[in-house]
């Protein structure tokens, strides 16, 4: 999918407006609102790229302010990657606020309220269903209105990947997209781990914890005999110490880890990274086949197989 909008074969009076509904429509469902509507010009274009979608916007200063009235009437749960190429912004998130410019990267969640005061000459967008994101670094949405991993090398090469997949000519070609679009996450997760990596010292000795087994869990989820124990003992603490900590967040340790297997199997499956779905099931530490087809069917009212087959 390939699309383009431009305000330029649209009346005066009415370019903001419609605008403002395109970029809703392909994005996230917010208010918009503009200092000066007489003398409005924008370019928006819009690609998918697997289960991404990519934007590049071009536009006069503006502001997208999503609240809980968004929340309710336009429900919508993915993230939003935005690479300044130039202008500036400021994004305010989970009571925070970053300035964006040249270069920067910034990550923001349409699940929350946020605002974006935004003068793109030129900006990168890419939308990321929150599953694809969340199944590879479970902590994305603490991370959201920061500077991504300023000034290191992780974050150039994410910009630079981004770049390339917004020129680059793919069409018919959706095993390749599939494969960029994972690769960039991969990446943007990459990226995430630096900025968690750096942000640690600032958290609390049991948030810092939570974190960490939380990272251990996503990397052994192939792990079939991984258990509340061998967790434990992978963080130098006692099973019960664990579950206190788990239970501040409304969790267990073995809930979170059958929650991060169903998420990753699914992944697999839509991202179209496995062609059966014993892969997906033995990949991600579940060893009897009819028990993940009845609770993945259960999570997502879909068999593994139906999705597998759409993909």
């Amino acid at each position: 999918m390939h699309l383009d909008y431009s305000t330029d074969t649209v009346d005066d009076a009415q370019r903001f407006a419609y605008w403002s509904d395109v970029v809703c429509q392909h994005l996230i469902p917010a208010k918009s609102v503009v200092p000066d509507r007489q003398h409005f010009n924008a370019r928006f274009r819009l690609r998918s790229l697997g289960k991404l979608a990519l934007a590049e916007m071009s536009s006069p200063r503006h502001v997208w302010e999503r609240d809980a009235q968004h929340l309710r009437s336009g429900p919508n749960e993915d993230f939003m990657l935005s690479l300044m190429v130039s202008g500036h912004g400021v994004l305010s998130q989970s009571g925070r606020e970053v300035v964006q410019r040249n270069g920067d990267i910034v990550l923001y969640d349409a699940a929350r309220p946020f605002s974006f005061d935004l003068a793109p000459e030129s900006t990168l967008l890419v939308r990321i269903p929150r599953r694809q994101l969340l199944c590879r670094f479970p902590e994305a949405h603490n991370l959201t209105a920061m500077h991504l991993a300023e000034g290191h090398p992780t974050a150039r090469l994410l910009g630079h990947m981004i770049r390339e997949a917004a020129s680059l000519e793919l069409s018919g070609s959706e095993a390749m997209e599939a494969s960029l679009a994972g690769s960039m996450l991969d990446m943007l997760s990459a990226v995430l781990q630096v900025q968690s990596d750096g942000a640690e010292a600032a958290l609390s000795s049991h948030a810092q914890l939570y974190q960490r087994t939380r990272e251990y869990i996503a990397a052994h989820l192939d792990d079939c005999e991984l258990d509340v124990e061998q967790i434990a003992a992978a963080q130098h603490v006692s099973a019960r110490t664990l579950a206190r900590v788990f239970a501040e967040y409304g969790s267990t340790p073995i809930q979170h880890l059958w929650k991060q297997r169903l998420e990753a199997s699914h992944a697999a499956l839509s991202e179209g990274r496995v062609r059966q779905v014993t892969q997906a099931a033995f990949q991600h530490g579940f060893s009897d086949l009819s028990h993940f087809c009845r609770v993945f069917k259960k999570a997502y009212g879909v068999t593994p197989q139906t999705l597998l087959r759409r993909h």
